[in-house]
Formats: C-alpha cells, sequence, structure tokens
C-alpha cells in the first residue's frame, strides 16, 4: 500500500469527516484535519493541515492546508506547504502550488504546477 494511502487511512481515525450523504455550500477553515465523501463548494483552509477527497467526494472550491490526497474529484486551485497527492482515481482540474506533487498513472488533471518551497507570505 503507498504511503500516502496510510496517510489517507491515519487521518480517517482523528479528522473532521464529511460524509456521502452531505453537501456543504461554503467556506470551511479550521485547525484539523478533514477528510471529504461528500460535497464541498466554497473555499477551504485548513492552514497546517491535511485534506482528503474520498474516492466518490468532490470538492469544488479553492484549498490551502499543508497536505492534500485526491482519491476523488476536485475543481479549484491548490496550495500545499507540503505535498499534494493524486491517486489513480482522481480528477481534478485548476492549478496547483506545491513542494512536492505526485500525480499517478491514471489520474486525470488540467492546470498547471508550480513545484517548490513556499514563497514567503
Amino acid at each position: 500500500m503507498p504511503h500516502e494511502e496510510n496517510q489517507a487511512k491515519q487521518h480517517a481515525d482523528g479528522s473532521s469527516r464529511l460524509g456521502k450523504a452531505l453537501v456543504l455550500k461554503g467556506d470551511i477553515s479550521g485547525d484539523g484535519d478533514m477528510v471529504i465523501e461528500g460535497l464541498v463548494a466554497g473555499r477551504i483552509d485548513l492552514g497546517l493541515h491535511d485534506l482528503v477527497v474520498e474516492k466518490g467526494g468532490r470538492v469544488e472550491a479553492d484549498v490551502h492546508a499543508r497536505n492534500v490526497i485526491i482519491h476523488g474529484e476536485m475543481t479549484g486551485n491548490v496550495q500545499a506547504t507540503e505535498k499534494v497527492f493524486i491517486s489513480e482515481t482522481g480528477r481534478m482540474k485548476g492549478d496547483i502550488a506545491a513542494t512536492v506533487v505526485s500525480i499517478l498513472a491514471g489520474a486525470r488533471f488540467r492546470g498547471s504546477i508550480k513545484m517548490g518551497p513556499p514563497s514567503p507570505s
């Protein structure tokens, strides 16, 4: 099992979770990891925490987080201070800015990627 999948399972234990049947329209910010199985439309700011979009989950938002792991669908720009991982089931439309980007074979991505250490604010 790849490291990123282990990471996703670890986060599932102590994270906030938006279930499959839920739809959230609006902005989310917080000091904790988040797992999305439903739909989020708006903006997500998790600062130094992680976001996992599970298979079947959908995000239509600009995202700022430490790590972003995409197994489902994401539309919007992602700024990650560490890593963005798109699995073979992941679909993303938008731009990525992160230190490390990993896109597995089978994933779909449309956008641009800017890799390197985060810019000072």
